[in-house]
């Protein structure tokens, strides 16, 4: 229990600032520290705490702005909430209207991660295209319309022909063969 030891208002605290201060790190150490100090409240081993929903939407905005440094371990920040499992004390439909609504918020910096894939370091890439995943399995798993109409991501994949390590990530990742 996160707060078992009575020291769940320094942890709140400390993950404010972690969330505030981890776009502008100018080092990855700096970076790592902070991403760290978010997800050891966040998410614990691939369970999302209270706190994980409600810090998505900070930690999505921090990416208008993030460094070169910081924007690696933000991106992993994302990833690590909006893939985390909601309790198993909450009913199955709790757990999934929680789900939804994260990968909905992710959806809605699809634009930058579609950059980002495209354009951004191999790190970048592999978590975007991760992201890119989620977003377009959604449905799969969930009662919800597609967020990603599968020409588009066809076509988001041949864009990706001259970059075939992250064609084939993206493709992988959603179940996808890649077009010749």
């Amino acid at each position: 229990m996160w707060n078992g030891d009575g020291r769940g208002a320094q942890r709140i605290a400390d993950l404010l600032v972690a969330i505030r201060d981890l776009p502008a790190s100018h080092t990855t150490d700096e970076a790592e520290k902070l991403y760290r100090q978010i997800d050891n409240v966040a998410v614990i081993q691939g369970s999302l705490c209270p706190a994980g929903p409600k810090v998505l939407p900070a930690l999505l905005a921090g990416l208008r702005h993030a460094t070169p440094a910081s924007r690696p371990w933000l991106l992993n920040a994302i990833y690590e909430v909006a893939s985390g499992s909601p309790s198993h004390r909450l009913s199955i439909h709790e757990r999934e209207h929680i789900q939804m609504n994260l990968i909905q918020s992710v959806d809605a910096v699809r634009a930058v991660l579609i950059e980002l894939l495209l354009h951004g370091s191999d790190n970048e890439a592999h978590t975007a295209a991760d992201l890119l995943a989620l977003i377009f399995t959604a449905p799969q798993e969930f009662l919800m319309p597609a967020l990603i109409n599968p020409q588009e991501f066809q076509e988001l994949l041949i864009a990706l022909a001259t970059q075939p390590e992250r064609q084939n990530r993206l493709a992988r990742n959603v179940g996808l063969t890649v077009p010749e």
